[in-house]
């Protein structure tokens, strides 16, 4: 598995690295505004968009293919800071923490921390070995308006330490588990509803 993702992913001159998963289904404005936020306020080196084969969570009968998903990603996903990957594929990886874990495994001397929408984090105990993803790497959450941060923060204060904002680019550094609110524009664009919409 490890020579799969070197052989995918360079990651020689980065060393802060941002995992951000979905289905990008389609990839939109949205999530162009996530990747580039939590670039500049993490003070990251490179963002991976991992465009999932499937979310175990989602319906599969919505789901546009995997090529045009990561082409969907490709387009809107314009930066030098930013990978845009279907490794998860080639990793055979269905969850998450299958996926950071083989990332921690051979990057051993990079710093990770996952990022994610508020909507996904509402949702995090339906994921698989969720108290393991907290405990392995920093959480970066982005606000939606269908899901404000104080009832993610609710949530994760269970869990997890929050860390204040403005101490953001000290977070991919911290003891885990610890998560972040990634303060930025919230913007109501969605995937189903492009997705509805037809275009």
């Amino acid at each position: 598995m490890e020579e799969i993702l070197k052989k995918e992913i360079s990651l020689e001159k980065s060393s802060r690295i941002g995992l951000f998963g979905g289905s990008f289904n389609p990839a939109h404005e949205w999530h162009f505004q996530v990747a580039n936020h939590a670039s500049k306020i993490l003070a990251l080196d490179k963002v991976i968009w991992l465009v999932s084969p499937h979310n175990p969570l989602k319906d599969k009968k919505t789901l546009f293919s995997l090529k045009d998903r990561l082409a969907s990603a490709k387009e809107i996903a314009k930066s030098s800071s930013f990978i845009i990957t279907d490794i998860e594929k080639k990793l055979k990886t269905q969850y998450s923490i299958d996926t950071i874990s083989i990332f921690q495994k051979t990057f051993v001397t990079k710093k990770f921390v996952w990022i994610m929408g508020s909507d996904n984090a509402a949702q995090i105990k339906q994921w698989k070995d969720w108290k393991i993803i907290l405990d392995k790497i920093a959480i970066a959450i982005y606000p939606r308006s269908s899901h404000p941060l104080s009832e993610v923060e609710k949530l994760l204060k269970q869990y997890s330490n929050k860390i204040d904002e403005t101490n953001s680019k000290d977070l991919i550094k911290l003891k885990t588990p610890c998560f972040t609110f990634i303060n930025g524009p919230m913007n109501d664009i969605s995937s189903s509803a492009i997705r509805s919409s037809g275009k």
